[in-house]
C-alpha cells in the first residue's frame, strides 16, 4: 500500500460515494486506476466493505453502552462466541487488562440491555464480572484517520 492508496482509503472513509472522476480529479490520476485500486484494495482485504453513518438519536434503538467482561480462559471461546452472535453487540474487543472483553451495545432500554445482554452473560460458569457503562450522548464519532508509517 502507497500513499496513494492511503490517500483513497482516506477518502472513502470521508465519504464512500465519492465518484471515482471526482476522487481520480483530486489525485490527479485517471478514474480507471482509481477503479483500479480501489478492487485491489477489496481484492487484498484492506477494504472489507462500504457502510453508511447513521445518526443514533432517530432510531428507537439508540442506547449505547460499553461493557467490560471478565471471564474465566476456559470460557473465553463460548463468552466470545455468545457476544458475537447478538445483533444488539455492534463491537468486541478482547483485551488486556483490567478486562478481557469490551463490548459496544445498542439497544432501546436499560431493561433490553437487561433481558438480551446482562443477564444471559451472566449465566455462563466462567462470567466473573460485567460492568455496563451508560452513555449520555455522543461527543464524537469517527471511524479512524489513516496515516502512513515508514
Amino acid at each position: 500500500m502507497d500513499e496513494v492508496d492511503t490517500i483513497i482509503l482516506s477518502e472513502l472513509q470521508h465519504d464512500a460515494r465519492i465518484s471515482m472522476a471526482e476522487l481520480g480529479k483530486k489525485l490527479n490520476i485517471a478514474p480507471s486506476t482509481v477503479f483500479k485500486r480501489i478492487e485491489k484494495l477489496k481484492k487484498s482485504g484492506v477494504i472489507e466493505g462500504f457502510t453508511i453513518a447513521i445518526n443514533t438519536d432517530y432510531l428507537e434503538e439508540h442506547l449505547i453502552a460499553f461493557l467490560t467482561i471478565k471471564v474465566d480462559p476456559d470460557e473465553k471461546d463460548a463468552i466470545s462466541q455468545f457476544l458475537t452472535e447478538q445483533e444488539c453487540i455492534l463491537e468486541v474487543y478482547e483485551t488486556l487488562e483490567p478486562a478481557d472483553f469490551i463490548a459496544k451495545v445498542r439497544v432501546g432500554t436499560i431493561t433490553q440491555l437487561k433481558k438480551e445482554v446482562l443477564i444471559p452473560l451472566s449465566k455462563f460458569d466462567g462470567m466473573k464480572e460485567i460492568r455496563p457503562i451508560l452513555t449520555v450522548r455522543r461527543v464524537k464519532e469517527h471511524f479512524g484517520s489513516l496515516r502512513r508509517y515508514d
